[in-house]
């Protein structure tokens, strides 16, 4: 089938959109479908991405974080899905993208993929300091106002996540079906722990043994609320030394390393490109403290889990979907700043090792190539009810001719010359 996404928020720098879409492609390829990717840029860009497409179209820096490009050219998005003819649009977004995507006739089928919470994330912190909770009570409705009149516009509204499902279905979300993401578990695991890189990352305190390393790992935006884990780290270390490592990037880099010194021990080390130095980091640490409470599916926390770490998380959003006893550790997301310091303190309590014998902690880590099997059979499925036969995979020279060669070894007499016509019937 040939599947066309429309995303906004698709950095230069990565993040989570950008490698689910990356994964999207390669996964699709691997299985004989077509992907193309359509996403704002710095300049208009049309090439291969990782087995698929990718078109970028020019547009504005936006002001919070210039990493990210405004999406405005609603011409040029309704001239690029006339001309692939895709058999799904996905949209990315709940903004122009899922508006453009809605408002499709033609196509056989619409999904809106929920990747980011903009209640959780922008409204809830509000509604939490309101004086009355019923004005609070009232804000949230009110905001489910948008993702419940989008929804209605698609075929179906994928969730990443057991906890985002609920959430959709609360505020009264149309067709909904539930397809958590996964992670690359063959990446990640406690064995790609090094003693070397440990003790880079415990700097000052590399020789005090009960030295402990925290990773927090993600965008450095304000809705990440990293300054909060700072603060609740600098009264964990009355306990016991603990070293902080920031992994990634974000607009809010600078401040952050700015409040950060008063931390007897940091480093910010920015996004890692290198998976294996990425996951010998995780395996590296004691503890990943996130204090993000407004994550659909929450990539870094699927990655610390399977590599043994433990794990501080808030009580919002899909970080509940990754509570093991004994491992993860919660504080209320709006509470007290003592109560995220406890939850850490109690966290490094329970060492790497009684962790290891409370039994395997992956039942709530699930695998990419698992989602994409289903995500791809769910599109299929509803395809196939509307009377739809996807397109089969476009075909370039280099494919054709690389065939040809593996059928010329396995019957050399065979004549291996083939029609373009038979050649776009193949499937």
């Amino acid at each position: 089938m040939k599947i066309l996404d429309i995303a906004d928020f698709f950095s230069e720098r990565g993040g989570g959109v950008r490698s689910y879409l990356g994964s999207l492609a390669e996964e699709g390829a691997r299985r004989g479908h077509e992907v193309v990717i359509v996403a704002p840029g710095p300049r208009e860009v049309d090439e291969p991405f990782r087995g698929g497409r990718l078109v970028r179209l020019a547009g504005p820096r936006m002001p919070y974080d210039p990493s990210y490009n405004v999406l405005w050219r609603v011409d040029r998005l309704l001239e690029i899905v006339a001309r692939h003819a895709p058999d799904v649009v996905q949209a990315s977004s709940p903004y122009l993208p899922a508006l453009v995507v809605r408002s499709l006739r033609a196509v056989p089928l619409r999904s809106f993929v929920y990747h980011s919470d903009q209640i959780a994330t922008y409204l809830r912190p509000v509604a939490e300091r309101l004086p009355h909770p019923r004005l609070a009570s009232m804000l949230l409705r009110l905001a489910g106002a948008w993702p419940r009149s989008l929804s209605r516009g698609f075929d179906v509204t994928l969730a990443p996540s057991p906890s985002i499902a609920r959430h959709l279905l609360e505020v009264g979300c149309a067709n909904v079906r539930c397809v958590p993401f996964g992670v690359s578990l063959g990446d990640f695991g406690p064995q790609r722990a090094r003693a070397d890189t440990r003790r880079a990352l415990l700097g000052r305190f590399a020789d005090e043994p009960r030295a402990a390393v925290a990773v927090v790992a993600g965008r450095l935006a304000v809705e990440k609320r990293v300054a909060r884990v700072i603060d609740a780290l600098h009264e964990a270390n009355r306990d016991r030394p603990i070293a902080l490592v920031v992994l990634g990037d974000g607009p809010e880099r600078a401040r952050l390393e700015a409040y950060a010194r008063k931390l007897p021990q940091v480093s910010f080390i920015g996004f890692v490109k290198d998976r294996a130095e990425y996951a010998s980091i995780l395996a590296s640490a004691d503890v990943l403290v996130h204090g993000g409470a407004a994550e659909t599916f929450g990539y870094v926390l699927a990655e610390a889990l399977a590599s043994g770490l433990a794990l501080v998380l808030p009580s919002a959003g899909a970080a509940q979907d990754y509570l093991v006893d004994g491992v993860t550790h919660t504080y209320p997301a709006y509470g007290e700043l003592s109560e995220m310091t406890a939850a850490v303190v109690r966290a490094l309590e329970v060492s790497r090792a009684r962790r290891g014998a409370l039994g395997p902690a992956l039942p709530p880590v699930r695998t990419q190539a698992a989602h994409f099997d289903d995500l791809f059979a769910l599109y299929g499925s509803m395809l196939a009810a509307r009377g739809r036969v996807p397109t089969p995979p476009v075909r370039d020279e280099e494919e054709e001719a690389a065939e040809s060669d593996r059928e010329a070894v396995a019957a050399p007499g065979r004549d291996r010359r083939r029609s373009a016509a038979s050649v776009a019937q193949m499937g």
